[in-house]
């Protein structure tokens, strides 16, 4: 191999190697931070019910959430492409109105099945009418820099995912999480519920392990290819006629 080459082959095997060192270090620090955001959502769910009805106090996310009051349909968000028990749908996001109050709330209240888990049925099951005690998860409605990836179909628009900047447009005054309703389709939502993500790690270890696994396989390579050809033996000599 020309020195060229060898010198060609070096820099791409280290930049690769880097690379694939920097992609690993990359998911622990993500693994850090999902964490940390675990500890704190553990510790809000550890504190006492916080009663909405009760207390002025601004929702956090994780703790668990009390209120009572009705629903409002006017202004619902449908949240596309969910799958609930293999079948495709959407979840149902209401407007809540605190009792005694003008406070309003964000309620997840199920899932509705949909055959292209984008449109809207014609008929969606309401929740109770009149007064209501609902209990649930409050859940951080995240900033997105798409606008949730709203989608117009007619007169019906979906969302890809939740998010803060239309909520708060849609129902000014809401804190910024919802409530992750619990409950049957016999409850107070008329849906069936959603369950709560599960409040893991996450890939990010086994991702990290995956790429510093390839920066040693990179190496490796570079060590193999580099090294001269002698080191490496040859062929031997055809025997004597």
């Amino acid at each position: 191999m020309s020195r060229t080459r060898r010198v060609v082959l070096l820099v791409v095997v280290a930049t690769l190697a880097i690379t694939a060192v920097q992609l690993g270090r990359w998911q622990l620090r993500r693994l850090d931070a999902r964490r940390a955001s675990n500890a704190e959502l553990l510790a809000a769910r550890a504190l006492p019910p916080l009663d909405l009805s009760a207390t002025d106090s601004a929702p956090v996310a994780g703790r668990r959430l009390v209120a009572r009051g009705t629903f409002v349909l006017d202004g619902e968000l449908f949240l596309r492409g969910r799958v609930h028990r293999e079948a495709p749908g959407l979840h149902v996001v209401t407007p809540f109105r605190i009792t005694d109050s003008d406070r309003m709330l964000w309620v997840l209240r199920g899932f509705v099945g949909s055959p292209d888990a984008t449109t809207p049925p014609d008929s969606i099951p309401a929740p109770v009418a009149g007064v209501v005690t609902i209990t649930g998860l409050a859940m951080a409605i995240p900033t997105t820099d798409d606008a949730g990836q709203p989608v117009a179909r007619g007169a019906d628009t979906t969302w890809r995912r939740l998010d803060r900047a239309v909520a708060a447009q849609r129902l000014p005054g809401a804190p910024p999480v919802y409530l992750q309703l619990e409950g049957d389709a016999g409850g107070p939502g008329g849906l069936p519920s959603v369950v709560p993500p599960a409040i893991d790690e996450g890939p990010h270890l086994s991702y990290a392990i995956q790429w510093f696994g390839i920066a040693l396989a990179i190496v490796a390579f570079g060590v193999i290819a580099l090294r001269p050809r002698d080191d490496r033996g040859s062929a031997p000599p055809p025997a004597a006629p």
